[in-house]
This record gives C-alpha cells, structure tokens and sequence, in this order.
C-alpha cells in the first residue's frame, strides 16, 4: 500500500493491514513459485484448524508456518533446496495431524482424555 524510497513501509491484505519503517524483509514479489508456496503454507493452516482441538498452539504453529515460507521464499530460485522444504514442511504438517488424531483417542483405564 505505501512504500518510501526502496522501503515497503505498509502492506494489506484486505482484512489485516502492517506497517512499519521497513517490512521489506517480509515482503516477496508475487509470482507463481511464491504463489505455491504461499498456498502451501495456507493448506497446512487449514488444515491444522480444520483438526478442531482446543488446545492445539495455533500461535506457535502459525509462527513457525511462517518461518517455513519466508525460507521457501527465499529459496525459490534453488529447486533442490526449495524440494526439501516443501517435504521438510509436508513431514511437519502430517506429524502434527498424526500426534493430535493420536491424542484424541487416548484412554485411561477406558476413560477418553478428549471428547471425540
């Protein structure tokens, strides 16, 4: 939305808006790698939510989906490296969906931990 020199100082994205002296770090030009990998990310996102547990650290695991992507973004130009964060996340992803279907059928002495 409002950039200063060669500083991106304010970007939306129709519902959050963030702006700050200098959030080029950031900030990827939109093209169709970032654009996968961005939809990556979103899916793992989705996902996790769509596993409805209560307690799950969506703060933390948002961070660290963000994390992933700014390094997938930053290797975008490296198809190997960019293969092994793509599976990197994948084995993420599935190993926390695997962990919480896990718990949710956990029992003690027959007594379920978590409503199913």
């Amino acid at each position: 939305m409002n950039t200063e020199e060669n500083r991106i100082t304010e970007v939306s994205d129709a519902m959050f808006r963030m702006s700050g002296y200098d959030i080029s770090d950031r900030c990827f030009p939109l093209d169709l790698t970032i654009k996968r990998c961005s939809e990556t990310a979103a899916y793992w996102s989705k996902r996790f939510h769509e596993l409805n547990h209560n307690s799950l650290n969506h703060p933390d695991l948002n961070r660290e989906l963000i994390s992933r992507w700014v390094s997938m973004c930053e290797n975008k130009d490296d198809e190997k490296k960019l293969q092994e964060l793509y599976d990197s996340l994948d084995k993420f992803g599935n190993a926390i969906i695997k962990k919480v279907q896990e718990l949710k059928y956990e029992e003690i002495e027959g007594v379920a931990l978590f409503r199913r």
